[in-house]
């Protein structure tokens, strides 16, 4: 693939990214916040299932930060957020119904 293609190829990639973000209601969170929900949706995609180390492990990002996001996320409605049955000190993430 020449580096033109390449390149097109990237930014119709961002350009669709961008259209997901706005029909998803994102699109207001800041970069790091994204990131966290990005992180949510592949982690749920792979495994059927997400909990908050699985964000920090993935994102790189640290715990108060991803935790801080989460919890702005479930106050919004984004996603919901459940103690785990198995582990107290672990909460496991759903993404919740969003309106387009």
């Amino acid at each position: 693939m020449s580096d033109s293609n390449y390149i097109n190829e990237i930014s119709s990639l961002v350009h669709s990214l961008r259209l997901a973000e706005k029909d998803l209601n994102i699109s207001h969170y800041n970069e790091t916040e994204k990131k966290v929900f990005w992180t949510i949706l592949v982690s749920i995609s792979k495994s059927g299932k997400c909990n908050i180390t699985d964000v920090i492990k993935n994102s790189f990002l640290s715990r108060s930060t991803v935790y801080k996001t989460i919890t702005k996320f479930d106050e919004d409605n984004i996603v919901s957020i459940h103690q785990s049955g198995i582990d107290k000190r672990e909460f496991n993430i759903t993404l919740s119904a969003i309106d387009n």
